[in-house]
């Protein structure tokens, strides 16, 4: 079974070799996020785990969102929809960095939620 870390590593990697400019190698993605040239390879393998700023910096920087990276969440919950009536006279901007920080708590849960799965195991 895959582990929500090991699931992480592996949209990682599934981004940074499929990246729409050409394929980004750990280093050049390193650079581009500005963190050290083998946090990505062990964001990748697990040995690092990313933090939910680590991933909102993915996120944005690959241009997806980041419930990408939990099996479990998808963009499209109902809740999203009820969000977007209620920002409805943002400017496009502004409604962008609503929904991302919605989908950053919602990333966070996840990954505190695994914590303590892991700590009753």
């Amino acid at each position: 079974m895959t582990t929500l870390y090991e699931h992480i590593g592996h949209k990682i990697r599934e981004l940074r070799t499929s990246y729409p400019k050409g394929m980004l190698s750990q280093e050049a993605l390193a650079e581009k996020l500005k963190v050290a040239s083998n946090t990505v390879s062990r964001w990748e393998t697990g040995t690092y785990k990313p933090t939910p700023k680590d991933l909102d910096g993915l996120a944005r920087f690959f241009a997806v969102s980041i419930t990408t990276f939990f099996p479990d969440l998808t963009a499209d919950d109902p809740r999203v929809s009820a969000l977007t009536s209620a920002t409805g006279g943002l400017e496009d901007k502004d409604f962008e960095e609503v929904i991302r920080y919605a989908e950053f708590r919602k990333a966070r849960r996840a990954m505190e939620n695994a914590k303590r799965s892991k700590k009753k195991a």
